[in-house]
């Protein structure tokens, strides 16, 4: 049997969902009866939630649309999910749960929802925040559509926190996978996947992990060794991991324009520039294939020396090959 205050909770959560319900997909949510829907509508409105009718056939109930509505309720994995899409990305390092610099709307949003949750969930999001970071690499080139549990995130902070063990599965780059044993440092999260900064006893090292690929995790009743860190800034240790694996290749090239006009094409996680002389600048680029690099290289309209590797040619001729292909295939049509 619900609790009557439980139901309303779960009956508003429902309506702020979607557009529009039918009572009798309330009903079927809610394993209760129409007339129980009726008496809760009511008691949400007396509430202040203004909640319209919808007549007809496919009829229901909705929440009007640009009304001042009473604070919103949140579900664990939406709460995690809004409050990390606020956090601005930051240097400050794995374990701060600080922002530098952070003002404006968006520290005002975050800040107001941070204080709008209940305590217990707000106490549990909390260890998250404290224990991860979000770091700038810019935009993959590739598409990237990860998929994270919140639960398994707050289990890592939990055990980053009570500096616990965790037992999972983990699956490598090559699709193999085999168990392990994990000291959890801290999560950080850039290019829209999150890291996890631990140390592996298997091994006995260091290894920063894609949380996407971690399965089956058990916070453990085991102590985590107290360890001196990989690095001092474990941002930094990171983002050198992860372009490490994100430039399977690598590439050298001279741009006929100043550093200043490219390096905003350049972002850390594919490369860097450095000023050659005040015309040119000199590229070191690295990506997934040498078609990619090309590619994106061709974005900063500049002229461009290759200066190492020959792959990379080979590379901006399979691309000029396949503009020919689309020309001549492509129907001319007269010019106004």
């Amino acid at each position: 049997m619900w609790d009557t205050s439980e139901r309303l909770l779960k009956l508003l959560s429902l309506l702020q969902r979607q557009k529009a319900w039918t009572s009798s997909a309330l009903c079927k949510e809610l394993s209760v009866t129409a007339r129980t829907i009726t008496r809760d509508i009511t008691r949400l409105r007396n509430l202040g939630y203004p909640i319209t009718t919808i007549k007809g056939v496919g009829g229901g109930y909705a929440l009007q649309h640009g009304a001042a509505l009473p604070p919103i309720m949140f579900s664990l994995d939406e709460a995690t999910a809004v409050l990390l899409a606020l956090r601005p990305p930051t240097t400050t390092g794995v374990g701060t749960g600080t922002s530098a610099g952070q003002d404006g709307p968006t520290a005002i949003a975050l800040d107001k929802v941070h204080r709008a949750l209940p305590v217990p969930l707000r106490t549990t999001l909390q260890v998250l925040l404290t224990h991860s970071t979000s770091i700038d690499l810019g935009q993959p080139i590739t598409v990237v559509t990860p998929s994270t549990d919140p639960a398994l995130l707050l289990l890592l902070a939990r055990s980053c926190r009570d500096r616990r063990q965790v037992t999972c599965t983990y699956q490598h780059h090559n699709g193999t996978t085999r168990a392990r044993r994990l000291e959890p440092l801290g999560l950080v999260h850039t290019m829209k996947r999150w890291y996890l900064v631990a140390y592996c006893t298997d091994d006995n090292d260091w290894a920063t992990l894609r949380v996407d690929r971690i399965t089956d995790a058990t916070l453990t009743a085991h102590t985590a060794h107290a360890r001196q860190p990989p690095a001092e800034d474990l941002d930094d240790y990171v983002a050198q991991a992860v372009s490490r694996g994100w430039r399977q290749v690598t590439a050298t090239v001279r741009v006929h324009a100043p550093a200043a006009d490219i390096s905003h094409w350049v972002s850390p996680a594919w490369g860097d520039v450095t000023e050659e002389t005040p015309s040119t600048c000199i590229v070191h680029a690295g990506a997934d294939t040498y078609d990619s690099i090309a590619r994106w290289l061709l974005l900063t309209t500049a002229e461009i020396t290759i200066i190492t590797p020959p792959d990379l040619a080979h590379a901006f001729d399979r691309i000029a090959a396949q503009a020919l292909r689309t020309t001549t295939t492509t129907p001319h049509y007269p010019s106004d």
